[in-house]
């Protein structure tokens, strides 16, 4: 092809093939990064063939994870600029490549999903198309500067060095600096980039509100007025949120396929690609190691407490939540964990009424969350989709088994209140029986918001923003100060 290509036709786009990266360029993701997630999901202990693998090469390594793997091609975050400047130009008649370090098999079946591409290539027979393998490639079959690039990383440099026009996709600074360094950089995009909005979300700052329970046995034990004992508990909730954050994080990487084929979530920034499942991956691991660290030379029995909430958490995340009730005693025992966590942090024995207590009512609450959730899906139609192991005539058992539970903490609670303990703690416990009827009324709102499909996915996030929650929350507080 570079035997008849003549200067006159260099200036002519039509007489130019176009060349279009993949990864990090026509989609906002990696390929390699999907498809290895896939395969931990399928099965986990494959992570222990990683390494073997790429030891014997990157190729490999890609060649045999994407073997294992079937990948939805449809739902990758594409680049919409890009995938719209090629199908422009293919619509003029030009000449569009994919080439990619990814294996042909993927690059094949993108071409599928958007028919524009004349050729495409990539990695096969254990040569890695990348960087200097690529450029080989090209020169041999259009010959140093016939060809126009699309790319964005540091290995795609040499490549530029040797196209007609270069052309850059969310370039680091670095590689825009090199790029256009060469001179002849067209164009460059820059969309979907993550902002501080974007990691605060994907770390789910929202949700520390959750781990306030942390304070309920510092409150319970009426030492709010220690100074020492209340920083404690200021350090329990930063290192539960925390670890938290790095489990929502490695969420988002497991489920980032189911993600993108849900309507809300397909937005959040790991799924649309403007984090990285790289960086996300790394951000769990120095958030974890973060809570970790400070726990252990905090308090060891906090620490030992923490590690337990991030193992459960994350084998909830990973398949406990595909477990009919499993799934729905877990969510109570990691809300129960929090309160755990505060009284080991201050050093107060947790008694027999607040365990009690906050079995049931956390069971309520995760009950309400299943539901909501269910109820939401089956609106949708897509309930046989959620390979939860639930069905449609489940919902109105779950929801009974909720407000059971609800009610059963206020009556563990009006026990309590005509136990012996009670009079060591209050000078009028009597006035207490005022919280008992404020809890019913509670819980009995939360139960009827959710059966009118007014509750959100978590009811204590919900309980926060809700006015009532609020009044129902400061006359408990004034009754509770009374009692005293």
């Amino acid at each position: 092809m570079s035997d008849n290509i003549t200067n006159n036709d260099r200036l002519n786009d039509n007489a130019i093939p176009l060349v279009v990266d993949i990864d990090g360029t026509l989609i906002n993701t990696d390929l390699l990064h999907e498809s290895a997630i896939l395969l931990f999901k399928k099965n986990p202990l494959y992570i222990f063939k990683y390494l073997q693998w790429l030891l014997k090469g990157r190729a490999y390594l890609k060649t045999k994870i994407f073997e294992l793997v079937w990948m939805e091609y449809e739902t990758l975050p594409y680049n919409q600029q890009v995938l719209d400047f090629l199908t422009d130009e293919h619509a003029k008649g030009r000449q569009i490549i994919l080439a990619t370090a990814s294996p042909l098999s993927a690059a094949a079946a993108i071409a599928k999903v958007h028919p524009i591409f004349s050729e495409v290539y990539g990695t096969e027979n254990d040569i890695n198309l990348k960087g200097s393998n690529k450029l080989n490639l090209l020169e041999k079959k259009f010959g140093k500067g016939n060809f126009d690039y699309i790319g964005n990383s540091k290995a795609d440099l040499v490549i530029f060095a040797s196209s007609r026009f270069a052309y850059l996709v969310n370039p680091s600074g670095a590689v825009k600096k090199k790029a256009a360094a060469i001179g002849n950089l067209k164009t460059t995009w820059v969309s979907g980039k993550a902002t501080v909005k974007d990691y605060i979300k994907a770390i789910r700052a929202y949700q520390w509100i959750k781990n306030l329970l942390v304070f309920v046995p510092l409150i319970t034990s009426h030492t709010v007025g220690d100074t020492h004992l209340l920083l404690l508990s200021v350090y329990a909730f930063a290192l539960l949120s925390v670890t938290a954050s790095a489990g929502y994080l490695l969420n988002d990487v497991l489920d980032v396929h189911a993600d993108r084929k849900h309507p809300r979530k397909k937005f959040r920034a790991i799924a649309s690609g403007k984090i990285s499942i790289l960086t996300a991956f790394f951000m769990a691991i120095i958030f974890l190691a973060t809570g970790l660290i400070i726990a252990a030379n905090l308090n060891i029995y906090f620490f030992y407490i923490l590690l337990s909430y991030f193992i459960i958490s994350f084998s909830y995340s990973v398949f406990l939540k595909k477990i009919v009730l499993y799934d729905v005693f877990i969510l109570a025992l990691l809300y129960s964990i929090r309160v755990f966590a505060g009284a080991i942090i201050i050093d107060v024995p947790l008694s027999f009424w607040l365990i009690a207590f906050s079995t049931f009512i956390f069971l309520s609450l995760a009950f309400v969350k299943r539901c909501s959730e269910l109820m939401q899906i089956e609106d949708d139609g897509n309930l046989q989709n959620m390979r939860r192991g639930y069905a449609a005539t489940d919902l109105q058992l779950l929801q009974v088994m909720g407000v059971v539970s609800g009610f059963l903490a206020v009556v563990v609670f009006s026990l309590y209140i005509n136990s012996p303990e009670v009079t060591q703690l209050y000078t009028q416990p009597k006035i207490l029986w005022a919280i008992s009827f404020l809890f019913l009324f509670w819980i009995s709102r939360i139960w009827l918001h959710t059966v009118r499909g007014k509750m959100t996915d978590d009811p204590i996030v919900y309980a926060i923003k809700d006015v009532t929650s609020y009044f129902v929350f400061l006359f408990t507080g004034i009754l509770i100060w009374a009692a005293v």
